[in-house]
């Protein structure tokens, strides 16, 4: 064979190729077509695994609108990674579709990056001039923007484009005159939007949501039902149903609705986060509701990580279910991405001071909005860092708010404690008697004036006032042992003293209060010669004190007059233990050994 027949027959060779190769096209074109048709059929009617693997098999021929197709599929799914992954990968494929720059776009509004999206919107309706959707979301990422003349020229063109798309355009300028509060205009636009088209769901969805931005839920609850008969299957539609219960203060419809959305689409993270939400609301009525928004509050921090609304909610449930740590953590992430909410404050308030984190209560309260039990919170803890000042403050503020009230009964009251805590006497004194003028059965204004007119050897004062003090509260230890404290102080009271010591020792026989009467009682019956009835009660008050050199002194004299001379030096040994100079037990040490 010469080489020009060679030739000749590498020519025809390569005809016969090209023909064959461009029959196939002319078959895979239709087929190609026929599948995105089905493929486009299926995600419409809300098919997803069906048009995935449709739009897998146009990919697989290379094509790069079924590599967008399946990210389609994806954002529906609300699996952002994989959708952007397809779009990216379609996008290499073919740099000119526009529905890849689209889907680009769409992935980052969905994540909440409207601004980063508009650019990948701008280059997706300059490759395809006639592109509805993504018109509609360029229009609106720039109205969130509050680019609001850059969105109406966006949108502008799309009035033009027949009656199929009219309607979403007049929605789309409604949304831009409703965010600049032009509320008539807005009106007009999502009122002619759904008389053009009465039977589409998002005009009538689009009035619901004018009347909800306006707080009129009763308004919006029939656009909504009547969105809702039109397309059932809309996940969207439904918790925006659901929010205009809420605001209605119709809780249990707004419940089921909430509910329902969650079943449907557990990953919708608005349905969560109103599920969650309603739950951690209804919770001060019934706490049970507390455990119920826990997982719908969690799952939705984990679908939106950067919203501080759901630390926010998700930190206030946790410290009702009393986890303080996890509840702490919660709304200090809250705090760190921005959240205002003065109710958390004022719950990471309440947690701190459980957790005894003085300075960091102070630091939230004051971010928050206290409530009376908080505010004697915050006088508390004010004394505890030692600012007596701030907590004085604390408490003539809710005095001057309202004197006859029970809260300023009890600032009152806690105002006279601060004072005697400062050695302000007098000043206790004049609070409790302010006190007890609003209430004249408390107790514990009675015992503090009490102990006030003691520092101010105000004897007989004292009594009365620890006197009215047992009165009205016979079961405490304290109140009984001042009292015979003081009456030992008096003349002719021996007994009496003794009495109210003792009735002390009965309420309340460990206390510290308990140790110092065992040891007066002890001692008076040492005085009175009765030694075995002595070392009984001065072994009571070492056994709760054993560091006190009185009384071990007396506990060994006891011993020793008692004719126990092995307990007596061993007692004395204790003492010079304690102090090695004390005379008594020295003295007692060497009467014995002689």
């Amino acid at each position: 064979m010469n080489r020009t027949t060679g030739i000749r027959d590498n020519a025809r060779a390569l005809r016969r190729l090209a023909i064959v190769t461009l029959l196939g096209l002319a078959c895979a074109i239709p087929a190609r077509a026929d599948d995105l048709k089905d493929a486009r059929s299926a995600l419409a009617a809300g098919q997803l695994e069906t048009a995935q693997q449709l739009f897998e098999k146009v990919a697989s021929q290379g094509f790069a609108e079924g590599r967008a197709g399946v990210g389609l599929v994806q954002l529906r799914k609300r699996d952002y990674v994989k959708a952007k992954e397809a779009f990216e990968l379609s996008q290499r494929m073919d740099a000119n579709l526009a529905l890849s720059w689209y889907g680009l776009g769409e992935v980052q509004r969905n994540q909440g990056d409207c601004a980063g999206a508009i650019e990948n919107y701008r280059k997706a309706v300059d490759l395809d001039r006639k592109f509805p959707e993504a018109q509609l979301a360029l229009g609106d990422c720039l109205r969130e923007q509050k680019q609001y003349a850059a969105a109406l020229t966006a949108l502008t063109p799309g009035l033009n484009w027949g009656p199929k798309w009219r309607h979403l355009f007049l929605v789309a300028h409604g949304n831009v005159e409703l965010a600049r509060d032009s509320l008539r205009d807005a009106g007009i636009y999502f009122t002619q939007a759904q008389q053009a088209a009465p039977d589409d769901p998002r005009t009538n969805r689009a009035l619901g949501d004018f009347y909800l931005k306006r707080s009129i839920g009763s308004l919006a609850i029939p656009s909504y039902q009547r969105a809702v008969e039109l397309d059932t299957s809309d996940v969207e539609l439904r918790h925006a149903l659901g929010t205009a219960l809420y605001f209605d203060q119709r809780y249990n419809d707004a419940l089921e609705q909430f509910r329902w959305v969650v079943e449907r689409d557990g990953e919708f993270a608005p349905g969560r986060f109103s599920l969650g939400k309603l739950y951690y609301l209804s919770g001060a009525a019934d706490a049970r509701r507390y455990a119920e928004a826990r997982p719908h509050l969690e799952k939705y921090t984990e679908l939106m990580p950067a919203d501080a609304r759901g630390w926010a909610y998700l930190g206030q449930d946790l410290y009702y279910l009393k986890m303080k740590t996890e509840a702490i953590a919660a709304m200090t992430k809250a705090a760190e991405l921005g959240e205002k909410s003065k109710d958390m404050y004022t719950v990471l308030g309440r947690a701190y001071v459980d957790n005894k984190e003085w300075a960091n209560a102070i630091a939230a309260y004051e971010k928050g909005d206290p409530n009376t039990q908080d505010m004697f919170k915050i006088g508390q803890v004010l004394v505890f860092l030692g600012n007596t000042s701030g907590a004085d403050s604390v408490y003539q503020g809710m005095i001057a708010k309202d004197s006859t009230s029970s809260e300023a009964k009890f600032a009152m009251q806690e105002l006279g404690k601060l004072k005697f805590r400062l050695k302000d006497f007098p000043g206790t004194v004049t609070a409790m008697q302010r006190r007890i003028a609003l209430d004249p059965n408390s107790d514990e204004a009675y015992y503090y004036m009490g102990l006030s007119y003691k520092e101010m050897k105000q004897m007989p004062e004292a009594v009365e006032a620890l006197r009215q003090s047992v009165s009205l509260a016979p079961g405490k230890a304290d109140r009984h042992f001042w009292l015979g404290i003081v009456l030992s102080s008096m003349p002719d009271s021996s007994d009496v003293s003794a009495a109210f010591l003792m009735s002390s020792t009965e309420i309340d026989s460990t206390g510290k209060n308990a140790a110092i009467a065992f040891q007066q009682l002890g001692y008076r019956s040492l005085l009175a010669k009765e030694w075995g009835k002595a070392t009984q009660l001065l072994e009571r008050a070492v056994a709760l004190n054993d560091k006190d050199v009185s009384t071990l002194v007396w506990l060994a004299q006891g011993y020793q007059n008692a004719g126990n001379k092995t307990k007596a030096i061993e007692t004395y040994r204790r003492v010079l233990q304690l102090d090695p100079g004390n005379a008594d037990a020295k003295k007692g040490i060497q009467s014995l050994s002689n």
